[in-house]
């Protein structure tokens, strides 16, 4: 009996063991199973969870981001405006004093020049006045030329007129002689 005993408790043993072996086989591929299940469901909940921040983050970001360049680009604008507006109220101050010197060069070229003109003028006034003195002094002489001409014409004219009046009463009186032989001739009909 103690061999069938030990036979019979080596058998439960072995069968035990087997069981064990098997159950602990198993166990542990379902822990095996369910660490994985749990493991991907966990990486999957902290991937989407991950997901889910670094988007919220990546918003809150951009966001800010946003915000500091807006605030950035109107801090910009501001200083560039009251830039612009400094450096042309600079350029109207220069343009300014340009203008009004620019003026005060023409004014004075202006000046110069009327002076200069006004001597020309006046010059070019006195230069005529002599040259209008010669012309009218030979004008003078031109016309009392013309007006000797025209009394020796006048001369001539006279003379000629009596020339032919008395050519005209000679013509007359040939005329009047010729009529009168006309008259007296007898008829030859």
């Amino acid at each position: 009996m103690g061999a069938d005993l030990r036979q019979g408790i080596h058998t439960t043993a072995e069968q035990v063991r087997t069981d064990l072996r098997q159950e602990i086989h198993t166990t542990a591929e379902q822990v095996r199973t369910d660490l994985r299940q749990e493991i991907h469901t966990t990486a999957e909940q902290v991937r989407t969870d991950l997901r889910r921040e670094i988007h919220t983050t990546a918003e809150q970001v951009r966001t800010e981001l946003r915000r500091e360049i807006h605030a950035s680009a109107e801090r910009l604008r501001v200083e560039v405006r009251q830039d612009i507006n400094a450096s042309a109220e600079e350029v109207r101050a220069d343009f300014r004093q340009e203008i009004q010197a620019g003026a005060a060069e023409t004014q004075r070229q202006m000046q110069l020049m009327q002076a200069l003109l006004l001597e020309r003028m006046e010059a070019t006034a006195a230069e005529t006045r002599r040259h209008f003195g010669v012309v009218a002094e030979s004008l003078r002489s031109d016309i009392k030329t013309v007006a000797e001409g025209l009394g020796a014409l006048d001369e001539k004219v006279e003379r000629f007129r009596g020339e032919v009046g008395q050519e005209f009463a000679k013509v007359d009186r040939r005329l009047l002689h010729l009529q009168v032989r006309v008259i007296d001739r007898p008829d030859p009909a």
